[in-house]
């Protein structure tokens, strides 16, 4: 009898968890260019996710939008660029409701009280195909451990590194709305109070080889380009050199330094690795370059090179240089973008000449 009041107890408890339980709500996506603001689109897959381009707000702002939007395309350049912008959050929401579409809503405003609108899709809301999901999920997590946010705008006036694709949306009265209604759609990455957290950089090397004679000399040239916010304030420095041999750090601007290496008359033979290293801002990077010493004047022409870096304002300005190089036989060894600007800057070796 007992464990027939048991079940019944059980049954009904159950009955009551349905019944009194309110239904999940179903998750509210957006329409309008939606594809385009998640990454959806037949046109994703030429958005330059691996060259993001450093712009302020005012820069953004005055960008031509297109006449009409396209309702499904992409206006090129400008949405198939990754844009990094530092700014003030002002104030944010969430986008609920049932006109809502699940995002969160930021208004970035710069030092001259220009203001744009930034934005970070609900996860669920973005297709398993699109290439930002993983980027998209992360920034939501990351702004999620920062702030809660509601349906009604909070205020936040903190500075903000936001990095993010360019789209310009319908005008509806959005808050903080640029007067071309462009905006960072989807945000890819957020970085809270980025001047504390440091800006951070890249080294790149002309050749990850340096041949020395004994008594001789040669050179190399080091890039720095920033990976995070505005390129800082490297200091470079050597360690490792054999004995015998020493170094010179020269900075030639524009992020480029030489390195010139000297051997003595004495200095041991052989192949010899040692470090280069950039310190800024509490961070540092470091490359590994092999030190090949050679009897003096038992070199194997193969083995002498010399270097030159080129600047170029283009894709196509470099591939001219480097054909006009490449008649006097100079090979490109790498090539960098220089961010925030056009620019762009290329490193060349050849083997020396008897002339």
């Amino acid at each position: 009898m007992s464990r027939s009041v048991g079940r019944l107890v059980g049954v009904l408890a159950t009955l009551w968890y349905v019944v009194a339980t309110p239904p999940l709500v179903a998750q509210h996506c957006g329409v309008e260019r939606w594809p385009i603001k998640t990454g959806t689109d037949a046109d994703a897959q030429r958005v330059d996710l691996a060259n993001p381009r450093n712009a302020t707000v005012a820069e953004l702002t005055a960008l031509p939008p297109p006449h009409p939007i396209p309702p499904s395309g992409r206006f090129g350049p400008t949405e198939t660029t990754v844009f990094v912008v530092n700014a003030t959050l002002t104030d944010y929401k969430f986008e609920g409701g049932s006109h809502g579409d699940s995002d969160y809503h930021l208004v970035l405003q710069d030092e001259h009280g220009n203001t744009m609108i930034a934005e970070i899709p609900s996860p669920d809301c973005v297709g398993s195909g699109s290439p930002f999901a993983a980027q998209i999920a992360s920034a939501r997590a990351a702004f999620d451990s920062k702030f809660t946010a509601t349906s009604s705008f909070q205020a936040a006036n903190v500075p903000v590194q936001v990095t993010g694709v360019g789209m310009f949306d319908f005008p509806h009265g959005q808050h903080g709305a640029a007067p071309n209604v462009i905006e960072l759609h989807p945000i890819l990455h957020i970085v809270f109070d980025p001047q504390v957290q440091g800006a951070d950089f890249v080294l790149s090397l002309s050749s990850p080889t340096i041949h020395l004679p004994q008594g001789g000399s040669s050179s190399i040239s080091i890039a720095i380009s920033s990976s995070v916010g505005a390129a800082p304030n490297v200091v470079l420095s050597t360690s490792g050199l054999p004995a015998g041999v020493t170094s010179h750090i020269t900075a030639l601007g524009g992020g480029t330094s030489t390195l010139a290496v000297a051997a003595s008359t004495a200095a041991a033979t052989g192949s010899f690795p040692f470090t280069i290293t950039g310190t800024a801002g509490g961070r540092s990077h470091s490359q590994i370059v092999s030190l090949d010493v050679t009897v003096s004047g038992q070199v194997p022409a193969s083995q002498e090179w010399e270097y030159q870096v080129i600047s170029a304002t283009s894709e196509q300005d470099v591939v001219d240089q480097a054909n006009k190089l490449g008649v006097q036989e100079w090979e490109m060894v790498s090539v960098v973008r220089l961010q925030g600007s056009p620019g762009w800057r290329a490193f060349f070796k050849r083997h020396k000449r008897d002339f």
